[in-house]
This record gives structure tokens, C-alpha cells and sequence, in this order.
């Protein structure tokens, strides 16, 4: 006898797992299904050889959003978080991000014939950064409270956003690529500070990032893997059910009402309500009736782009704690090895352009790898379909052929080479390499393309230009979340995302919006 649900949560990433957890909290019977062999979705991370690597995101912000709400769950432990600190080297600087001040100075050291431009950048630069730092010291981000509670953050971040008001029109209506592009006359600086990987982000979230650099980048003990295990025992322990290497085929329906899901392998499952928390362009165009959506929401979400692929670097290196630290001088470095951000484009040589993101892994947690050595992931930026889609010649991310095989060790071996910028001789000191590639991270997490961070931020490609959020769907009982629901995505705002849901699922939308 087929067994009945309140819920069938679909996809155990971030998202998947924090609504999981709160509705198990509040006593409601749960199924997660996951398509993967592990739960994570972007945040999940794996073992070779001792070495411990974060497969998709290498470290995750808060503000005041993602620890409130695992505070709320019992799941919060300042003394498991460490700060995740960063730098950036260009062909002409080497700059750790400490404070606002020395970040400018040490560019003009680096740019003497730039230093007016440079001063121009950060005096705009600072000035929303400190308004922004203003608003993340009253508290809780207010989406993240309720009732009376919710009004009194909404107002006080208010009056500190006031601030905002001489920045206001700007910011929302140009990018940081033209911001700089006006500011700066040396063109290396106008695409270093203008777009560092995103062209045409929204002016405002420049301040969120360069806010996070120095303030709110965060690392959790036994990595992100661990975190994410974390969240789904405490889910377990409410109650709920957790199935692994289970993919969801189609949602069922009848007429416009959503009453449970039918697997891959043919099993169902039946339920008051079902959340997806995964792909959005999956879930309307393949796991439902399209029909039943908006005939120019189904086109727009076809044509919609995703976040940038990045192929990823796991490296187990035989060098040590003192030694790393000279060479990295702190988590994470940018390295720009070129000025120029590859994404559309189709070049043969992309992976040895732009700029690629070092993680030293096992920094803070010595677990992480073995005793005397260290792990280290090094991404960089390629289009999901580059080189006839990684040498497979077709859309489908489980296609593995030789040409495949040959390019990722390729791959591999350049950007290693190039990696020797930051540490010298690093081809002679590895115990365990291995590459992901955008399509990798499709075929575990079912993303569009590999996509890690949900939609495009690119503001004139925006999915959701007009809208903050899509968590209902014209489906009664399908809900949304994860960071295809939201914008601009990644972990914080997946986990908004749940929270918001799993409210909604109790009050309404506009009740949970509003009180």
C-alpha cells in the first residue's frame, strides 16, 4: 500500500534541506528525494585519498540570512565557522582584502598612473560599503523574522538604507561595468573592478560582495560536505525520510493540482503538497504539463541564461601548513591571468584566460587532508557547451567519451601550469589531481548547464528582472525554492528561499511577505 506524505521535497541541496528540516520541526510528514548519491546539491564535496574537496561553491556569506536560520534550527556553532578571507593578483599587484583602506592603497601602489581613477572607485566604493556594513549590524536580514519582530528590522534597516538614497538611482539602474568603465581610463582597471568574473551585475550587489570580502565570507569545520551532512541528520532525527539515487521524473497531476511524484525507476509517491527545489527550467518544461504555465513564461524560462560553468582543479599537494600560507597568504586568491572574462565565448584556449578562484581547503580543519599536506581546489571559466561541449558533441552531461577523457587532462595539466604563478613548482608536489567540469556538476545536481549560482547575473539577461521571487507556480500544491526560485541565488538566498516556502506552505504568500 502506497504510503501518503504532507510533503515531497524534491532535491536535498541547501534549500531542499533547511524546508525539509522546518516542516519535520513543526510535525509534518516528510520525503526528501535526492538524484544524487549524497546530499549538497552545489554545497556538496567529496574524499580521494585522504583529500577532501568542495566540488561546486568553496565557502558560503551569511548576512544575517543563512546563520539566523540554522540558529533557529539548534544548528548554529560560531566555533564551527571560520572566516573566509581573500586576495586578488593581477599581472601587476598582489593584494590581500583586509581593510578598505589598505585595499586602496595597495592598488595605487600597484597603479601609481591610475591612483586619481582609483580613488574615485573606492571613495563610491567604501562609502556603499559602510551603509551596507550599517545595515548587517542591526541583525537578522527581516524575511528571516515574523510579525512585530519583521516591521521593527524592515524599519530600522530602512532608516539605515536612507543612506542609500544619493546612490540609490544609480545603482539600480546601471552595472558596475559601466560604473567603472566611466571611472577608469586604463582598461585592465575598468574590467578588473567592473566585472571580476560577472559583466553587467547591478551596481548595488557591488557592495554586497566587497561588504562580504571583508567582513562575512565564512567556512565550515569538515568542509561543506560536512555541513550539509549536518542538516540532513538533524532532518532525519525530526523524522523526516531521505532517499538517495532517486531522480524525480514527472510530478503528478491531476488537472491543475499537483498530488505526488513518479520516479525514474517507476515508484510513486503521493502528498498533500510537493516543493521542487532544483532546476525551474527542468521542473516547467519536463517534470510538468508546460500547458499549465503562462505561454510566454514557459518561452522566457526556455530562453532564460544561467551563472557562468566552471571547471574545477582538485588537487591533494605534499606541501605544508607554513609553506601553503606563503604561497596563498590566506583562503582564497583571485588570480587574474588575463584581463578579459570568458563567457559565450568559444575560444580553444578559455581555461588559460580571465581569472581563476584558489581555495585552500584545509586551512582552518587539518582533517581535510593528510598529515603535512594539504587540499586545494583551483576554478577557472569555460562555457558548458565549449570545445563541441567538452568533446561529447551533445547537450546530455552524461555523455563521457575518449575526446572527453583527452580534454579534461588537457585541461588539467594547463591549469596546473599556469597555477605555478602562485606556487612555484606546484606540477612537482601533487599527490592527487582530478578535474570537474561544468558538465560534471550538471550530472550530479541536474543544473541547467552546471550553472552555480541559478540564473545569470547579468542584469540585462535577467530572469527575474521583475520579480524578486517565484516560490508558487499556477499548480495548486507545487511550490518552489532553491536559488532557481530566487535572485540573485547562491546558498544564502536558497536558504532564504526555504524559509520563505515553508511559510507560505503555513500562511500564504503575501502574509508571509508582509507579517
Amino acid at each position: 500500500m502506497s504510503q501518503k506524505y504532507d510533503a515531497i521535497v524534491i532535491g536535498a541541496g541547501i534549500s531542499g534541506l533547511i524546508l525539509g528540516s522546518t516542516l519535520a520541526k513543526r510535525g509534518r510528514k516528510v520525503l526528501m528525494l535526492e538524484h544524487a548519491p549524497q546530499v549538497g546539491g552545489n554545497m556538496m564535496g567529496f574524499t580521494r585519498k585522504g583529500f577532501y574537496f568542495d566540488a561546486g561553491d568553496q565557502s558560503t556569506e551569511s548576512v544575517g540570512i543563512l546563520f539566523p536560520i540554522l540558529k533557529d534550527l539548534g544548528l548554529y556553532d560560531p566555533e564551527e565557522w571560520h572566516r573566509a578571507d581573500w586576495r586578488i593578483v593581477t599581472p601587476h599587484a598582489d593584494v590581500k582584502l583586509q581593510s578598505y583602506d589598505q585595499i586602496r592603497a595597495d592598488f595605487k601602489k600597484a597603479y601609481p598612473e591610475s591612483s586619481q581613477d582609483l580613488d574615485t572607485w573606492f571613495d563610491f566604493l567604501t562609502k556603499g560599503c559602510m551603509i551596507f556594513k550599517d545595515m548587517m549590524s542591526l541583525g537578522d536580514f527581516p524575511l528571516v523574522r515574523q510579525g512585530a519582530d519583521k516591521w521593527r528590522m524592515m524599519l530600522e534597516m530602512s532608516k539605515a538604507a536612507l543612506k542609500f538614497a544619493p546612490l540609490a538611482k544609480e545603482c539600480i539602474t546601471k552595472t558596475g561595468t559601466q560604473k567603472c568603465r566611466e571611472i577608469f581610463k586604463d582598461p585592465n582597471l575598468a574590467f578588473l573592478f567592473g566585472e571580476f568574473g560577472n559583466a553587467n551585475m547591478m551596481l548595488f550587489m557591488f557592495f554586497s560582495f566587497w561588504y562580504c570580502f571583508i567582513y562575512d565570507y565564512w567556512y565550515p569545520k569538515g568542509g561543506l560536505q560536512g555541513f550539509v551532512n549536518k542538516v540532513a541528520d538533524a532532518y532525519r532525527n525530526l523524522g523526516g525520510e531521505l532517499h538517495l539515487k532517486t531522480t524525480v521524473e514527472k510530478v503528478l497531476l491531476k488537472g491543475n493540482r499537483a498530488y505526488g511524484v513518479r520516479t525514474e525507476q517507476g515508484e510513486e509517491y503521493f502528498a498533500d503538497t510537493v516543493i521542487h527545489s532544483g532546476n525551474l527550467k527542468h521542473l516547467v518544461l519536463k517534470m510538468t504539463d508546460p500547458a499549465l504555465f503562462p505561454y510566454k513564461y514557459t518561452q522566457v524560462i526556455k530562453a532564460a541564461p544561467v551563472s557562468f560553468g566552471m571547471p574545477a582543479a582538485y588537487l591533494g599537494v605534499d606541501i605544508g601548513d607554513e609553506e601553503m600560507m606563503r604561497y596563498m597568504k590566506g583562503h582564497h586568491t583571485f588570480y587574474w591571468r588575463t584581463y578579459e572574462t570568458i563567457t559565450d565565448t568559444f575560444t580553444p584556449d578559455a581555461h588559460r584566460r580571465g581569472f581563476s578562484q584558489f581555495s585552500w581547503t584545509s586551512m582552518h580543519d587539518k582533517s581535510l587532508a593528510p598529515k603535512g599536506k594539504n587540499s586545494l581546489v583551483i576554478q577557472v571559466f569555460t562555457n558548458y557547451n565549449w570545445m563541441d561541449g567538452w568533446g561529447t558533441g551533445t547537450e546530455d552531461p552524461t555523455v563521457r567519451t575518449e575526446a572527453y577523457k583527452k580534454l579534461k587532462t588537457r585541461v588539467l595539466d594547463d591549469i596546473i601550469a599556469d597555477s605555478e604563478y602562485i606556487i612555484p613548482g606546484l606540477s612537482k608536489r601533487i599527490a592527487f589531481k582530478d578535474l570537474g567540469t561544468p558538465r560534471t556538476l550538471s550530472r550530479y545536481t541536474l543544473n541547467e548547464q552546471g550553472a552555480p549560482m541559478g540564473w545569470s547575473y547579468d542584469m540585462y539577461r535577467i530572469f527575474m528582472a521583475k520579480r524578486f521571487g517565484s516560490f508558487t507556480t499556477p499548480i495548486q500544491n507545487l511550490y518552489t525554492c532553491g536559488h532557481y526560485s530566487i535572485w540573485p541565488g547562491g546558498v544564502v538566498f536558497a536558504a532564504l528561499s526555504a524559509r520563505i516556502v515553508a511559510e507560505t506552505m503555513e500562511r500564504g504568500l503575501a502574509r508571509t511577505l508582509l507579517w
